[in-house]
């Protein structure tokens, strides 16, 4: 299974008046999502699935990113993608919750950053995913070895990498 991770694109302050769950995409975080749709319809196989978080700004920018990302893409809910929720039930959806080969996580740091870290055997550690960025990852489902392999990283405004070492330790 393919994974990209998607960290939500840029959205306005939380206030008194704009509660946290309410806040929406700023203009350009509506054109880094679109753009970061189309990226990802250009390096490889397109995802059909899209699991977002369901709070507006992730719901936003899975909406933008899947209709760019692929025309055949659906795009759902669902609670373990919000903000402190629980990564290993989010592992084992992935692995059993779902038939799809490719598929679109939308949501929050730090909980994503975690969950890269973890599939890529990184253990208790996090990796720092920027605002509309997305990390591509091969699930594996059936080895041993670390539960995913990286295959890019691209960050709103710059070319992808390939390299592990490039994308994270620099």
């Amino acid at each position: 299974m393919i994974v990209y991770v998607v960290r939500h694109a840029e959205a306005i302050e939380g206030s008194d008046v704009v509660q946290d769950e309410w806040r929406y995409l700023t203009e350009k975080g509506r054109a880094v999502a679109k753009e970061m749709g189309v990226a990802i319809a250009k390096s490889g196989p397109k995802p059909r699935l899209t699991i977002t978080s369901p709070l507006t700004r992730a719901v936003q920018t899975a909406e933008l990113m899947a209709v760019n990302a692929c025309r055949k893409n659906v795009v759902v809910a669902n609670s373990l993608l919000l903000p402190g929720g629980d990564i290993a039930e989010l592992v084992t959806y992935l692995k059993c919750g779902t038939d799809a080969k490719r598929v679109m996580l939308v949501g929050h740091e730090p909980q994503l950053g975690s969950l890269v870290a973890l599939l890529l055997g990184r253990g208790g550690g996090t990796i720092s995913l920027k605002k509309g960025a997305c990390v591509a990852l091969k699930l594996d489902q059936g080895s041993g070895g670390k539960p995913a392999a990286f295959l890019w990283y691209r960050i709103p405004g710059k070319k992808k990498t390939t390299s592990y070492k490039k994308a994270f330790t620099g």
